[in-house]
Parts: structure tokens; C-alpha cells; sequence
């Protein structure tokens, strides 16, 4: 498996929850709802391009039916949820043993 940037992992998930309205803004929107973190459109874009370059996604163009911009929508191919799977079980094994030394083991 190639390694996943962070980026590329949350917009694996967003494609993912986004289900069949996942287009680009849709994921940015995703992604700031949840980390809070505020991308430009083309700062997703490039990530979201070579996942599927890379075959983690597959994608579909939808014309707009009044004639506006044409819409690409994205869904995690099976590729990508085997690496969202081994992503999941290596952070689960890294992070087993954690326990934040500021905090103690009942805050986390």
C-alpha cells in the first residue's frame, strides 16, 4: 500500500460519508466541518486528482441539468477502502498502549 498523506486520508473519509454528493466542495466542507481546518478549493483538489490517478477513487461527471458547470462526483473504490482499513489498524496498533502522561488514562 502507498502511504496516505493525512490529507488524503480525510478525503477518503469525507468521500466516504459524503456518499453520492461527494464533489469537491462537498469534501472541503467535510473536512472543515471536522477539523476546522479551512482549505482553498485547489488545495483539495490536487489530493483528491491523484487519489484517483491512483485508483482510491472513481468518479463520475454530472451535467447540470439548467445548463450550468458540469459536477465531478467521487465514491472510494475498493482500493481505497482497503487502505482506509489498514490505515485504521495501524494507528489502532500504534496508538493501543497510549496514555497521556498530562492527563492520565481516564481523559482519554
Amino acid at each position: 500500500m502507498t502511504e496516505l498523506t493525512r490529507k488524503e486520508e480525510q478525503i477518503l473519509l469525507a468521500v466516504h460519508a459524503l456518499k453520492d454528493e461527494a464533489s469537491l466542495m462537498t469534501v472541503r466542507d467535510w473536512i472543515h466541518e471536522y477539523t476546522g481546518t479551512d482549505y482553498a478549493a485547489g488545495t483539495v483538489y490536487a489530493p483528491l486528482n491523484r487519489l484517483f490517478l491512483r485508483g482510491y477513487l472513481e468518479s463520475d461527471l454530472a451535467r447540470d441539468p439548467a445548463g450550468g458547470k458540469a459536477v465531478r462526483y467521487y465514491r472510494v473504490s475498493r482500493r481505497g477502502y482497503e487502505a482506509l482499513a489498514e490505515l485504521e489498524r495501524q494507528r489502532s496498533a500504534m496508538w493501543a498502549d497510549f496514555v497521556n502522561p498530562v492527563l492520565g488514562e481516564e481523559e482519554i
